[in-house]
């Protein structure tokens, strides 16, 4: 930036030296330079009066002044939470460090905050958006707050059960503890809605146990602590690999799932919508870059999520992008599932309509104006 600025100055100072006062005469320009149609023919006086020139003079006093303003505009930090080590933690890494934010004026800081705690970072303004679920947009806004989900980023469940080697059947979970990232998450949902459906009641059937995040369930199955949970992409391929069994594909159970979007607050979203869409520009080229170049998705796993395996990396990049939609909207049928699911519970969801939990303004604009189908034709 300094150095735009030194360039900006030495321009104008050369403009300054370059007009000359020359035999008395009103101040005339340098031979010729061409201005509008008229071109000067330098000193001695070549007829352009003094008031065009002052004319000239505050035109470029008025291009200094807007030159040195856009160099020195700072772009908007975000701090963003990301509340998983899946799949979807890979496409704000890639516009991380593709410059796809710097490229929107936003100066990005990513931050790992598992499951639930995520949504907590945003109610303190520790961070400004969030890759999350809705289910935590659901239980505050029940109780006043502002959250709203304004992108969605996966609308289909990434994930499978995956039990240890020795479970050949869901009817032997009775009994055996399974674990989720954290209570209230998409994997917890996820995890109850699959025993639900096989007849089995969470809890008293199967005990479910936090463990932190998606890796840490696969170490549980490791260390013997729990024998399975919802797994998604890396770490599904990585069990796979050493022998865990898939039980089912979540996904054929509960075809539509609202897994993670962009989630913000209603106050930042009004103040601040030029960043927001920004945001959401550099999301959508991060996600055809994961959907079109494996290179640079291999790139950002290897030193983003610290995952070497070239198996675990080409599946990811492979299937993971099938989970999300060329236009981003948030699953209002997949919302609808998590709704009808949480208000079993928590009656208190009951009175909130799902359209006050997204915002899906400016995802549609961009759609308008043909945003998206402009990536989708770039591949």
């Amino acid at each position: 930036m300094l150095g735009q600025r030194n360039s900006i100055s030495e321009k104008a100072g050369f403009l300054s030296s370059s007009i000359t006062k020359c035999r008395g005469r009103p101040l005339c320009l340098p031979s010729n330079w061409t201005i509008g149609r008229v071109t000067t023919g330098g000193c001695p006086y070549n007829g352009i009066e003094m008031s065009f020139i002052a004319f000239i003079m505050g035109a470029i006093s008025i291009l200094i002044s807007s030159s040195l303003q856009a160099a020195s505009k700072a772009p908007t930090p975000l701090r963003v939470a990301y509340s998983s080590i899946s799949g979807s933690a890979i496409v704000p890494w890639i516009a991380v460090d593709k410059g796809l934010f710097a490229k929107y004026d936003l100066d990005v800081e990513l931050i790992y905050v598992a499951g639930s705690q995520a949504m907590q970072s945003l109610l303190s303004g520790t961070t400004q958006i969030g890759i999350q679920g809705i289910e935590p947009v659901f239980r505050v806004n029940a109780h006043g707050a502002d959250t709203v989900m304004i992108l969605g980023l996966v609308t289909k469940p990434p994930f499978s059960i995956i039990v240890r080697p020795e479970i050949k059947d869901f009817r032997e979970l009775r009994g055996k503890p399974m674990g989720i990232t954290r209570y209230g998450s998409s994997t917890d949902l996820l995890l109850r809605l699959t025993l639900d459906k096989w007849g089995l009641k969470p809890e008293t059937d199967v005990p479910i146990l936090q463990m932190g995040g998606v890796p840490p369930i696969l170490a549980g199955m490791q260390s013997k602590k729990i024998f399975g949970g919802p797994l998604s992409l890396p770490t599904l391929a990585r069990a796979k690999q050493e022998g865990y069994r898939e039980l089912a594909d979540v996904a054929d159970l509960v075809p539509d799932y609202q897994v993670a979007g962009v989630v913000t607050r209603r106050a930042f979203l009004r103040q601040n919508t030029d960043a927001v869409r920004g945001f959401i520009k550099a999301i959508a080229e991060a996600t055809a870059t994961f959907r079109n170049d494996p290179g640079y998705v291999k790139k950002v796993m290897r030193e983003r999520l610290k995952i070497d395996d070239p198996l675990v990396i080409e599946e990811t990049q492979k299937n993971y992008p099938r989970y999300m939609p060329n236009v981003p909207y948030p699953s209002r049928a997949g919302i609808a599932v998590i709704k009808g699911f949480l208000e079993r519970t928590e009656p208190a969801l009951r009175q909130l309509a799902i359209d006050d939990q997204i915002d899906i303004q400016a995802v549609r604009e961009l759609e308008q104006s043909g945003f998206f189908n402009s990536l989708s034709r770039a591949r």
